[in-house]
């Protein structure tokens, strides 16, 4: 394998550790240390979620434009800056700020293969240039794998405390950085050059509004419920800050194990039946989580977790996919705005739906924001085969052509 791919899945792997440690102590660390309300808990997701996407979107056309790793390195930065407010303030203004730089909140984290945050992009783009068509699904998905083994080790730092646990993150994105110094920059910008049919940039145009209007629709219904999942088990299933770590370590493995059938599924179902199998469980597995806290059942957190871990692993499946289908449908001179605008496309909306959750979930009963999921998650995956659904796809190897 190339080096320079290497040196990604490091960087990759260290910050997913950093975010998985992040993605549950950030949020038990402010209602159980610093007593926030979930209303304000809501606030906090919701500035990480509007800002993510702001900065993706930006980062991902600068990558275009100048280069790729110059803005990989300064979004890699941002992680262990805001670790590193985490640490040092409890003063809420500033936290905001640390929310805003790490992107805390983004539709879930480890459940939705968020911690890519704003890397993700260049991260996407640059692995797309240096792999084959035939190789891009498996180096995404050994991406996935890396990433979420290493969020689900994180997880389980949470058990030192929520200090070390800050402590380590920091140290972790900063190694992090420091990973993809060496990687070499194979991408030059050029003007785009049109195809035979003199349509190369339109047809940039029309896939990057089909991967926003189904980016819209998963991040609305991810920032609805997610990004709670470690205080609701809490709330619902009375599990401690130990067993709220264990479970979203099981998730992190299952999610990782899991990715590495994406390949294998992708050949057998083709790429759009794979993201709408995959996609279809998770959305059922995740509707189920708060009507099991309402049943008079003995074992009801034994059948919780299964059902998180039903959502998180195949969940997390239909990201490989996802991504090779998107890189493999634009220009090379657009993958990194292409990734950008999916990703800001996904995170505005989950900033609004997250901070409206936090309200919800302190007013209202607890099903509402997951049926309202439900509904948004339909819709994402209605669209998925409507755009998508007629297309020929050969194999791992991606030869559609749009009308």
């Amino acid at each position: 394998m190339d080096r320079d791919i290497l040196l990604i899945l490091a960087s990759r792997v260290l910050r997913s550790m950093a975010a998985g440690a992040l993605g549950i102590a950030t949020s038990l660390y402010l209602y159980n240390v610093i007593h926030l309300s979930l209303t304000l808990i809501g606030i906090f997701f919701g500035v990480g979620a509007f800002t993510a996407p702001a900065l993706s979107l930006y980062f991902g056309r600068l990558g275009d434009k100048y280069g790729r790793k110059n803005m990989l390195m300064l979004a890699t930065a941002m992680l262990p800056t805001a670790t590193a407010i985490l640490l040092l303030t409890r003063n809420y203004g500033l936290l905001l700020v640390a929310a805003a730089l790490g992107g805390f909140g983004t539709a879930g984290a480890l459940a939705s293969g968020s911690v890519g945050a704003v890397v993700a992009p260049m991260m996407t783009a640059i692995l797309a240039d240096k792999t084959k068509d035939s190789e891009r699904t498996m180096t995404y998905s050994l991406l996935n794998v890396g990433s979420g083994l290493a969020g689900a080790a994180g997880v389980l730092m949470v058990h030192l405390g929520y200090s070390e646990s800050f402590t380590i993150s920091l140290i972790l994105s900063s190694i992090s950085l420091i990973a993809i110094a060496p990687i070499k920059d194979d991408y030059r910008p050029r003007k785009i050059t049109k195809t035979r049919d003199g349509r190369s940039g339109e047809r940039d145009r029309k896939v990057m509004k089909m991967f926003a209007a189904v980016g819209v629709l998963n991040g609305t219904g991810q920032g609805l419920v997610t990004p709670f999942l470690p205080i609701l088990f809490e709330l619902l299933f009375h599990a401690t800050k130990g067993m709220v770590s264990n479970i979203f370590f099981l998730g992190g493995v299952g999610a990782a194990l899991m990715s590495l059938a994406t390949p294998t599924l992708t050949q057998r179902m083709g790429f759009v039946n794979a993201i709408i199998v995959t996609r279809t469980i998770s959305t059922a597995a995740l509707v189920a989580l708060p009507f099991i806290g309402y049943l008079p059942l003995s074992n009801d957190l034994i059948i919780a977790v299964m059902a998180y871990l039903a959502f998180v692993m195949f969940r997390v499946a239909a990201l490989p996919a996802q991504q090779s289908l998107m890189m493999g449908l634009v220009s090379r001179e657009a993958r990194s705005t292409t990734a950008g605008v999916n990703q800001a496309a996904r995170l505005f909306p989950s900033a609004v739906s997250t901070t409206a959750s936090g309200a919800m979930l302190d007013y209202l009963p607890i099903p509402i924001p997951f049926t309202l999921a439900l509904a948004v998650n339909v819709a994402n995956i209605y669209l998925y085969k409507k755009f998508f659904g007629s297309m020929a796809f050969d194999g791992r190897k991606i030869s559609a052509s749009l009308e």
